[in-house]
């Protein structure tokens, strides 16, 4: 008979999980029901279908859709944090999956957050498991939000892992908003240095052209030896940077390259290692409830890794392959062979594999990770205020150094012709 894992809360709000053998999902919930269980979600185990999670090669399995948003969603990140956290306090109170997405769809402002909640409600009241109905909105919700469902529901921590995903939107959130400051410093001085810069050239050019007369025809000289500077070499550099920074967006729109720019430290180091931290977290948070769920390692390692919001961090964890035979591989292996984390937490995760303690030192080395991306994110809006003056400074010297070096190259030839002077 088909075995269906399920996460419900009893009579007095507390959270229960477990599995429950049954003919279909209807019969699990009557049988649930009759404990004075209220479903919050029920999805098969591998042996009642084949549509659970399975590592081939070390590779979750993902359909082509999701494989190109990983952690993109055309929802913001703030409205997806208070859209979590409606939810997550729903569900602790009780209130059943179908009746909190039919009553969170009224209060969405985000149409196609709107649209996926209510089919969210209809397949929630006909027993699908909430991952399986994720996956078909995936501009809505990224693979790596998916990821951190389906492992929920199979370790039945849904609530605890909702505030995980709150946590992570709101840090996201907070970094964003710096991250544009920054952009927009850096467009501004694309567009305004090769204004400024043939300033310098401008001036001489006018002097030369300047045919005498009142202040009104100095000035109109003065312009009109800008514009030719401008056209002949502010508006060229002006187009070859605009092409530049085009380039950058188009280079960051294949996902996976823009997540190993961003774990390169590429901009500076404070950046990346904040989103190191944060995708670690995720993945040792899972790991160990998975495992203290009693979940098989190879299968907790695979659900572990789609739940990393970074992309090249959560590939790098899947191409790692635990064998699912008796006797299979620790997880301590995973971690080594992942090559993401230092010795000595690898070190502890064998302990905990040999002590039986394992569950306890993940949970202790996720709250590590989190601690470091919390002291990032507090020093980061100096690092981006540290960078922005950066920009700020080079561009004011490449214009300084631009306008003395067109005026002092150009200002002894335009006075001799104006002095008529030929050599």
């Amino acid at each position: 008979m088909p075995v269906y894992r399920y996460q419900a809360v009893d009579s007095g709000g507390g959270v229960e999980a477990g599995e429950v053998e049954a003919v279909d999902v209807r019969q699990a919930q009557q049988i649930l029901a009759r404990r004075g269980l209220r479903v919050v979600s029920l999805a098969a185990t591998p042996t009642a279908s084949g549509q659970a999670p399975q590592a081939t090669g070390g590779v979750l399995r993902k359909d082509s859709t999701q494989a190109a948003r990983w952690e993109r969603s055309s929802v913001s990140p703030h409205a997806m944090a208070v859209w979590l956290l409606q939810l997550r306090s729903m569900l602790k109170a009780g209130i059943s999956p179908a009746s909190a997405f039919q009553s969170l769809s009224q209060r969405t402002p985000h149409k196609a957050l709107r649209r996926a909640t209510l089919e969210l409600a209809h397949d929630a009241a006909r027993g699908v498991a909430l991952s399986t109905s994720m996956r078909k909105f995936p501009e809505v919700f990224p693979a790596f939000v998916v990821g951190a469902f389906r492992a929920a529901e199979h370790g039945g921590y849904l609530p605890e892992m909702l505030e995980k995903l709150v946590d992570y939107y709101e840090q996201h959130r907070a970094v964003r908003r710096w991250s544009w400051l920054s952009q927009g410093c850096l467009w501004h001085a694309v567009l305004l240095l090769p204004l400024i810069a043939p300033l310098g050239i401008g001036f001489t050019w006018g002097f030369r052209d300047f045919m005498g007369g009142n202040s009104a025809g100095a000035l109109q000289a003065i312009l009109g030896g800008f514009g030719q500077a401008f056209l002949r070499y502010g508006l060229p550099a002006m187009l070859i940077l605009i092409a530049l920074m085009l380039l950058g967006y188009l280079i960051a729109g294949s996902e996976r390259l823009a997540a190993r720019l961003r774990l390169s430290g590429l901009g500076f180091f404070l950046y990346a290692d904040w989103i190191r931290a944060q995708s670690l977290e995720q993945y040792l948070f899972h790991l160990g409830r998975l495992t203290q769920a009693g979940i098989s390692p190879a299968t907790a390692h695979a659900l572990a890794a789609s739940a990393v919001p970074n992309r090249a961090l959560a590939e790098a964890l899947m191409q790692v392959e635990l064998e699912r035979a008796e006797g299979a591989t620790h997880l301590h292996t995973a971690l080594e062979r992942s090559g993401l984390f230092p010795i000595e937490e690898v070190m502890m995760a064998q302990t905990g594999v040999q002590s039986g303690d394992l569950p306890n030192i993940l949970q202790t080395l996720a709250s590590w990770y989190h601690q470091r991306a919390m002291n990032n994110l507090h020093q980061l809006p100096h690092a981006f205020l540290r960078l922005m003056f950066f920009i700020s400074i080079l561009a004011t010297g490449i214009a300084l150094i631009s306008i003395t070096w067109g005026y002092y190259t150009n200002i002894f030839h335009a006075v001799d012709e104006s002095m008529g002077v030929r050599e």
